[in-house]
């Protein structure tokens, strides 16, 4: 019988349901490293602790528990489906948080971190960007993967369980559906990181300047992000065709374009929010 909820990919569907089991583990990780203090720390600690949120969960264990499976780990959906989205964040984590820092009033303090990457061209002035609190870690890159690979899995469950809800409607109310959903959960994942990632614990290290207008209109903006990565991120080895990695790393490539000019031209007539 095939699943209304999980890819008729059998490797895919393995790791869409592996993926939702991590959930709950990734907020407990995020609430202990928020609740402790541990965000605000070394360098080294800074990148491990990220790492940890990451790789042991999404990369190491699904390799060795789909090591006896009939799929090569070089074809299979856990390794691409990671390197999609390490790609993917890396190109948002470098030219994209710059917007942020300068539309939505993003802001990132770590006082023992010395190591930092970012666009050099775009965003504040690199002279006065550290003191602004406007640097990137060189740990996000890594934090980030973690939580798009919550995000973009769980809207792909949902997208796909409203195809198949549709599939009876006519040619456009189908196209018309579909766009909505991509919508509301391109809505839904800007504004739920928002509101469940910047709390108390975490106010000193990372906050927006106004929450209540990052909530309300930063929410929309974000959300271009997914309007674009949500789409191309459920086609990756949904049907019979599987991706190469170089083809993973051109859709990876062109998300981070498309959205970075959605964001760019949703800037001209947005006023920012710090």
């Amino acid at each position: 019988m095939t699943s209304k909820w999980f890819s008729p990919n059998a490797d895919k569907a393995w790791m869409e349901k592996w993926l939702l089991g991590f959930i709950p583990v990734f907020f407990a990780y995020n609430a202990l490293m928020q609740g402790m203090g541990w965000l605000d720390t070394s360098t080294f600690w800074h990148i491990t602790q990220n790492a940890l949120m990451w790789l042991p969960w999404c990369v190491f264990l699904p390799w060795w528990l789909r090591r006896n499976s009939d799929i090569p780990w070089r074809e299979s959906y856990w390794l691409k489906a990671n390197l999609f989205m390490f790609w993917w964040v890396f190109i948002a984590t470098y030219v994209h948080t710059e917007y942020f820092f300068e539309v939505l009033g993003l802001r990132y303090n770590f006082p023992g971190v010395d190591a930092y990457f970012d666009s050099a061209i775009i965003g504040p002035e690199e002279a006065g960007a550290l003191a602004a609190y406007q640097k990137v870690p060189l740990g996000m890159y890594l934090n980030s993967v973690a939580f798009f690979l919550v995000y973009h899995n769980s809207a792909v469950i949902f997208m796909r369980r409203i195809r198949h809800l549709t599939a009876t409607w006519g040619v456009t109310a189908r196209r018309v559906g579909w766009c909505l959903i991509v919508a509301f959960t391109s809505v839904f994942w800007a504004w739920a990181e928002t509101r469940l990632y910047i709390t108390d614990n975490a106010a000193g290290t990372v906050w927006y300047e106004n929450l209540d207008q990052m909530l309300l209109y930063g929410s929309l903006y974000y959300s271009l992000y997914f309007l674009v990565a949500f789409p191309i991120y459920y086609r990756l080895d949904e049907g019979d065709e599987r991706w190469s990695w170089s083809r993973v790393l051109i859709e990876a490539s062109a998300v981070g374009m498309l959205s970075m000019l959605l964001i760019d031209f949703a800037s001209h007539v947005m006023e920012p929010l710090a």
